[in-house]
């Protein structure tokens, strides 16, 4: 039995090369994306194991689909993170159709980039979850779901890594379960009632509002390191990543605007005012000119009753002040 595979992301790869091993892929497909590096990667991987490759691009792919499909014959489809809604009457050529690897719950965590939302919301597990394809993105019955937990310092890198790491033996239960070497996997239905759709993180969703407590930043600076190279605040008017923060919700820091610097000494560390009465301490951070530890930004000149700002009203209103100097 043989299974056609589409990917586009890096997620994939563990997968790709667990059932190849197991020769089960007959040929490959990957979409032509603006991210040419990685498409690139997955191209010379599912290379370098021998297996055909075709690219597929967004003008044309139903035709591109079933000319691809049709002399292979695969069993099924499997998905990893396709970018385009692929036509009903294309879903339905192989036997056991398109079956989508999502990486995140479902119905809860419907949508095109749910790692971050689920990190963001203090989730305390994303999954792997096999649903099999139907007209709307991510609604057809479940397959498999292994819950893979979000440690309480995971980042979106760390969890991601998680995630592609365990959907490999996920991979081969459902294979082992098409080749009828294990129990046949029943569909589950999704619950519409609990289900929920995430939109791809805007501007405003990755800026720090300083009012929000302190494990809520803490939430929010992992969820967006390292894609979006952390969270966006501001200091001196320019921008400030937070990379590493640690978050302490009994600190009592008075009557202070949120965004103060509170302390910014070899001793205490950088610490700053949050919503709550609650402070953080700045751990990693990055500026235009670099990565920096908080000890570091202290040595760069900053100092306690200065306020960080909110990174979206600098960006309306063009500001632009003086980096951190001594």
């Amino acid at each position: 039995m043989q299974l056609a595979i589409i990917i586009s992301s890096v997620l994939g790869l563990p997968a790709l090369q667990a059932l190849a091993a197991q020769g089960a892929v007959a040929s490959v497909a990957v979409p032509l994306l603006p991210q040419t590096d990685e498409a690139e990667q997955l191209v010379q991987t599912a290379t370098a194991l021998g297996l055909p490759v075709v690219r597929l691009q967004r003008s044309g792919m139903a035709a591109a689909l079933t000319e691809w499909l049709t002399p292979l014959a695969p069993a099924a489809v499997l998905v990893f993170t396709f970018p385009w809604r692929i036509p009903a009457a294309v879903l339905e050529l192989p036997a056991h159709g398109f079956l989508n690897f999502h990486f995140a719950a479902l119905p809860g965590y419907r949508g095109p980039e749910p790692l971050f939302w689920q990190i963001r919301n203090g989730e305390a597990a994303g999954a792997v979850t096999v649903h099999r394809m139907s007209a709307d993105f991510d609604t057809g019955p479940v397959l498999l779901a292994e819950p893979v937990p979000i440690g309480p310092a995971d980042t979106h890198g760390l969890h991601r890594a998680r995630l592609a790491a365990q959907a490999a033996p996920v991979a081969l239960r459902l294979l082992a379960s098409l080749r009828g070497e294990a129990p046949a996997l029943v569909p589950q239905p999704q619950e519409d009632a609990k289900a929920h759709y995430w939109p791809r993180a805007t501007l405003a969703d990755v800026c720090v509002r300083w009012t929000d407590s302190s494990p809520a930043i803490d939430r929010l600076v992992r969820a967006a390191n390292p894609w979006n190279r952390g969270a966006l605040t501001t200091l001196r008017g320019q921008p400030l990543r937070l990379l590493g923060v640690t978050p302490h919700p009994a600190a009592a820091t008075g009557p202070v605007p949120p965004g103060t610097v509170l302390h910014a000494d070899a001793t205490a560390g950088l610490w700053v005012a949050c919503g709550m009465g609650e402070a953080l301490r700045l751990d990693m951070v990055a500026l235009d000119e670099g990565y920096f530890s908080g000890m570091q930004l202290i040595g760069l000149g900053i100092q306690p009753g200065e306020v960080l700002g909110d990174f979206s009203e600098m960006i309306q209103t063009q500001a632009l002040l003086p980096t951190i100097s001594q």
